[in-house]
């Protein structure tokens, strides 16, 4: 079957860590940094004023941080894990992800072969370090703009709008 797009690249940590923050593991930021600042404007004031508690402040303070700090560097533990699971099945070794488009998409990565219609695609995410056709809600195929083998990333994406026009697809 003949293609008009490749697209080749090797998965980076900054890649998979990116979309596991934004889009696949756990609280995003923002909503974290605002559900600890309420936690701590309503607990602190009741610690200070209890007098059995008072003394444990630092304690409880410390151990809001701690998870704090758990859920900061979740993406990173999912972007490891990944890439970890990844080389598992390729003998220890980081593969080359191959993207060809053509009546559908293929995806080649190391021992994983993937086929996926383009009708299945949801929505395009536009990420600083990649660009994903997402097929879930966490889950799609991800592809790097700078990767194109055969075509360029301009013609993929009037390609992709031919295909489905109904999406948006992110500049």
């Amino acid at each position: 079957m003949e293609y008009r797009f490749e697209n080749r690249y090797y998965t980076t940590h900054h890649m998979l860590a990116e979309f596991g923050r934004k889009y696949n593991v756990g609280p995003k930021m923002p909503l974290m940094i605002i559900f600890w600042a309420l936690y701590a404007f309503v607990t602190i004031p009741v610690l200070v004023d209890t007098a059995a508690f008072g003394e444990d402040l630092p304690g409880m303070l410390l151990i809001m941080g701690v998870v704090m700090l758990i859920f900061s560097f979740m993406p990173h533990w999912y972007a490891w894990m990944s890439m970890r699971g990844t080389k598992k099945q390729n003998d220890n070794i980081q593969p080359e992800v191959i993207l060809t488009f053509g009546d559908t998409i293929e995806l080649h990565e190391g021992m994983v072969h993937i086929t996926v219609e383009y009708r299945k695609i949801v929505r395009v995410l536009r990420l600083k370090h990649s660009y994903m056709l997402m097929i879930g809600k966490r889950n799609g195929v991800m592809l790097d703009p700078n990767g194109f083998t055969k075509g360029t990333f301009e013609e993929f994406k009037q390609f992709l709008r031919e295909k489905r026009p109904d999406l948006t697809i992110p500049e």
